[in-house]
């Protein structure tokens, strides 16, 4: 998920009453919200692929107490050194409460997309995904945004239950996921039904909302030996003829393993590893970020310009991705 909802998300904690715990109350369900990203640097202190560490140790579901400990010691030390007369009081113990909750809410919102979470990091190598919610949600932002809205309006003009619109916010938003989760379980549960009576034994399916058109899903399976893809929505589930080899024992990819750290640190991410070739040359990808956008909400040329920003990792020493 992206910054914004997640400071967004934050913001809702904050205007649903976390904010009222102690002084920086808001500032801490932000800063808790959007900690575990804190990875993103990862690469530039340390030696490992961004692709491979993001969403893994600080979005692991032991990472929440310590980053928000680390954030509540931060505001403890400014209120040392810098507290205005009228202040609120600094609470520690509920301050730490607050944030603890708002950081568990950045892996929940992240686990809901198909990018998938490093839940169980480094006990289980596995990623988990609901498959819910595209990156960038439009209704995420509306229901978030206004929620907020409402309740810091509320909040100025001195009305009772200042909150009160912002858990109506969360409460539909909350209604919008599991409404949206248990779309993609649908839709994957019609799928694996299809492929079997093909005579295809479905491995792994994925359903990934495209952006904007939150009712359609477009679906990712995998077999022992071959993947493909295909469309769900409310006029049903349509698949593609097109199946395709995995080609996980190409050579190509077994010595780009032994050499290359980029293609290993890939594999350990991809949840549907395949390997293509484009314009003559072998590449590694993953069947989720393949191909254009299958969406008819968007513009031919924007669902085409998806394919051209595939997930494509040489496997040929002279292939440019």
């Amino acid at each position: 998920m992206d910054n914004v909802t997640h400071s967004l998300a934050g913001a809702l904690l904050g205007q649903m009453g976390l904010k009222r715990v102690s002084r920086f109350g808001m500032a801490a369900c932000i800063l808790g919200a959007n900690a575990p990203d804190i990875d993103v640097f990862a690469p530039l202190l340390f030696d490992v692929d961004s692709i491979a560490f993001h969403r893994g140790p600080t979005h692991a579901l032991w990472a929440p107490p310590l980053l928000a400990a680390a954030i509540v010691a931060s505001l403890w030390l400014l209120d040392r050194a810098w507290r205005p007369a009228g202040a609120r009081p600094f609470r520690a113990g509920p301050l730490f409460l607050a944030t603890l909750i708002a950081t568990f809410s950045h892996s929940f919102l992240d686990w809901l997309t198909t990018y998938a979470v490093n839940l169980f990091t480094p006990f289980d190598r596995g990623w988990y995904s609901a498959d819910a919610i595209f990156i960038v949600d439009l209704v995420y932002l509306l229901l978030m945004g206004g929620g907020i809205w409402l309740a810091a309006r509320r909040e100025r003009r001195g009305l009772p239950r200042p909150a009160r619109p912002a858990w109506i916010a969360a409460g539909l938003l909350l209604t919008y996921i599991a409404g949206n989760m248990g779309w993609s379980a649908l839709a994957e549960r019609r799928t694996a039904e299809a492929l079997r009576q093909r005579g295809i034994e479905p491995t792994l399916i994925v359903a990934s909302p495209p952006p904007l058109a939150f009712w359609e899903r477009n679906m990712a399976w995998r077999s022992a030996n071959q993947w493909g893809g295909g469309d769900f929505g409310p006029e049903g589930l349509r698949l593609s003829l097109e199946v395709n080899a995995l080609r996980l024992d190409d050579p190509r990819l077994a010595r780009a393993v032994r050499t290359q750290r980029r293609v290993r640190s890939f594999i350990y991410w991809s949840r549907m590893p395949i390997v293509v070739t484009v314009d003559g040359k072998a590449y590694l990808s993953d069947q989720r970020f393949y191909g254009a956008i299958r969406s008819r909400m968007l513009p031919d040329s924007v669902r085409q310009a998806a394919r051209r920003a595939s997930f494509l990792v040489p496997l040929d020493p002279s292939a440019r991705p």
